[in-house]
């Protein structure tokens, strides 16, 4: 237990009382909280932003969301977040360990924006990181806004608590989303939720990806012919058909090995209709929930469950290819979002950057006024995919099983949980999902052992999802 050096040196010169408190080394700071049954409301995290003016800090509480839409109003400035590999390398730069960041804008020689909610009582204890990557810092109150005196202060930040959604459950349709996005979405973006009256047009390719899958005996020499049309998509899937994840020993040196002896017609399919489906919408590449961090997640999530289905003590229970499928399209209603609300989805996808511990469905429902997945199951039953597509799409981020097709959407549910472990999406929960596990039939140990298998081919499938299905320019 330490102090990084730079902290150590600017409190010890500001003369103020402290304590630290050991913590298990490079715990996110929530569970550290917890764990230490320390008030969340009290722990002061830090977030970066930057715009050509240069680097700010804004400090808040652990538990307030912050707002980008009151932060802008605010400075009247266009920030944008850092990365976390961005922060980090701040931060380590200036001699912390881990991901810790300290709030201490004084002691990194940086301006600061510091929330409202921490102008509270002088005699409460605030905590926060130390630098060191396995303490807190506990100091009064009063103490620590006295580091902050050169701060700016004010308002742009909501508790969660106030984040509360009811109706979740719901089914949410153009005729209800009004009055849940005029409640829960910030004042800049709130209007536009109710004008989803109709999706996009189902592009002919889709239409004739979905005939093919529907095909009891397709031609591999009409899948060829599609998958042809888009060059890089071709050498890309013959890439992927030697990653070792296929087991395949022979020399995969053409797309008709490729598709013919090692992926199989239906995923070939299932890859071109995923990608053909991106095509349709025009949504930013980048972003925690950009074209190209949905598309790689969905080609990851796509490749577990296809591991998951082998180890399936029953294997007649799903169908393989389907389930595939489920893996790689379940996310797609951030494609509805994104193409229907481009200035609200960038703000969300600030958002998330920013608030990274928090559910990310209460970031959804309140920049966006609905979720991801009630969108996704509306288009999907729009364009008529298969009822076990709508499922997963509709339940991959519910535990219970009383649902129809519940092995579909546990597949995924299961996938999302495991990716978290090698740091993929946005799903903040690695729990492995009890009743979904026992309704399958899939041990713990197994399910690692899929993960095993999936890491194994990374290099292989970050070169896939590296061909990204962008729209065709206007």
């Amino acid at each position: 237990m330490n102090l990084a050096d730079t902290v150590r040196t600017y409190l010890n010169r500001q003369q103020l009382a402290y304590r630290l408190i050991p913590y298990p080394p490079n715990q996110e700071l929530g569970r550290a909280a917890a764990s230490l049954d320390l008030p969340i409301r009290r722990m002061a995290r830090t977030v970066l932003l930057k715009d050509a003016a240069g680097l700010l800090m804004a400090i808040l509480p652990y538990s307030y969301i912050l707002d980008f839409s009151l932060l802008c109003q605010l400075l009247q400035r266009d920030l944008e977040p850092l990365d976390g590999v961005e922060t980090n390398r701040f931060f380590q730069d200036h001699g912390c360990k881990g991901d810790s960041r300290p709030p201490l804008p004084a002691a990194f020689g940086l301006p600061a924006l510091v929330d409202a909610s921490l102008a509270g009582d002088g005699d409460d204890e605030i905590y926060f990181e130390s630098g060191s990557g396995d303490s807190l810092v506990g100091m009064r109150g009063d103490d620590f806004r006295k580091l902050l005196v050169q701060a700016r202060w004010g308002q742009f930040a909501i508790p969660m608590d106030d984040l509360d959604f009811p109706g979740g459950a719901q089914s949410l349709t153009p005729h209800n989303l009004t009055g849940l996005a005029n409640r829960y979405t910030p004042t800049p973006s709130r209007a536009g939720a109710e004008s989803i009256t109709e999706l996009p047009a189902m592009p002919e390719t889709v239409r004739e990806i979905l005939a093919l899958r529907t095909d009891p005996h397709p031609s591999s020499r009409d899948i060829i012919r599609l998958a042809e049309q888009d060059a890089s998509f071709a050498a890309q899937v013959v890439y992927w058909a030697r990653a070792p994840l296929h087991g395949y020993h022979g020399v995969v040196d053409s797309l008709e090995t490729a598709i013919e002896q090692v992926l199989g017609l239906e995923n070939t399919l299932n890859l071109l209709l995923g990608s053909s489906i991106g095509q349709a919408f025009r949504i930013p590449a980048e972003g925690p929930v950009g074209l190209q961090a949905l598309w790689r997640h969905g080609i990851y999530c796509a490749s577990l469950v296809g591991e998951l289905v082998k180890i399936l003590p029953d294997p007649a229970c799903v169908k393989p290819g389907l389930a595939y499928l489920c893996g790689l399209l379940h996310d797609f209603g951030y494609l509805v979002l994104g193409h229907v609300f481009p200035a609200r989805f960038f703000l969300l996808n600030r958002f998330l950057a920013v608030n990274r511990h928090v559910p990310l469905n209460a970031v959804e429902r309140y920049v966006m006024g609905t979720e991801h997945w009630q969108i996704g199951a509306w288009l999907m039953q729009s364009w008529n995919m298969p009822e076990e597509v709508i499922a997963a799409t509709r339940w991959h981020h519910h535990e219970d099983s009383t649902h129809p097709h519940p092995e579909y959407s546990n597949l995924v549910l299961i996938a999302n949980r495991l990716l978290h472990y090698v740091g993929l999406g946005e799903e903040h929960n690695n729990r492995l999902p009890a009743l979904a596990m026992f309704m399958l039939g899939i041990t713990h140990d197994q399910a690692m052992a899929a993960l095993g298998q999936v890491h194994a081919s990374m290099a292989e499938l970050d070169a896939l999802s590296a061909v990204l299905p962008l729209p065709p320019e206007a």
